[in-house]
């Protein structure tokens, strides 16, 4: 009996209302843990569910970036699927960032998917953009619908400015809802950075008639 491909979307269910949510990356199926609250929107609670965007950037690293051996950050981190899928594609280490709300939810998901033995190649922690911080530059950045507030772009570039060296490369991605996240673009290439698109077809195929975008940001020289 031939075995059926496993699948992100669900057409009779919508899974950001699940508790837990199962993934399925080669030979790893991990378990994220949801939390749900009265509110969701651009502003509150963003990171306690798996966004379809964290899923198509994790995918597109298990499957096609160069992270193996690397040193790898993820800016906005939430429930942790990019970091751990990072890991798990043999990222030398990984710090998962984020707001300070967003930590011991995130420690659970890494504690839940990661043996003992490995957690201590992901480090998790709390990171302001545009702040001054003491983590050292790291060879990727990783970014998933993190483009969707414009007034954040600023903080965000400088952010980018103390993580990257000049081999460093960041990916994002994001979910055109016309709330000018292209304005990143413009700004980034006039701070320092070279922003391309990468082809859609580096994204998962379920998502092909969605308005996704993925970014490859690098410094320029």
């Amino acid at each position: 009996m031939e075995m059926t491909k496993w699948q992100f979307r669900n057409p009779y269910h919508d899974p950001r209302q699940d508790t837990e949510r199962t993934f399925v990356f080669g030979p790893h199926t991990l378990k994220i843990k949801q939390q749900h609250w009265d509110k969701v929107d651009l502003h509150h609670n963003t990171g306690y569910i798996v966004w379809d965007g964290a899923y198509l950037l994790a995918r597109f690293i298990f499957e096609r970036a160069e992270i193996q051996g690397k040193r790898c950050l993820e800016l906005g981190a939430g429930n942790g699927l990019v970091s751990i899928v990072a890991h798990y594609r043999g990222a030398k280490n990984v710090a998962a960032t984020d707001m300070s709300e967003y930590l011991n939810f995130l420690r659970y998901n890494i504690a839940q998917n990661v043996s003992s033995e490995q957690q201590s190649s992901i480090d998790v922690y709390e990171l302001l953009w545009g702040t001054t911080t003491n983590i050292n530059p790291v060879d990727v950045v990783l970014g998933s619908e993190i483009l969707y507030l414009s007034e954040q772009h600023e903080g965000l570039i400088k952010t980018l400015q103390q993580l990257m060296h000049a081999q460093s490369v960041a990916y994002f991605i994001y979910k055109e809802r016309r709330l000018n996240e292209h304005q990143f673009t413009q700004m980034a290439n006039s701070n320092g950075f070279t922003v391309r698109e990468i082809p859609k077809s580096a994204l998962d195929a379920e998502f092909a008639d969605e308005p996704y975008h993925l970014l490859k940001v690098t410094k320029k020289n």
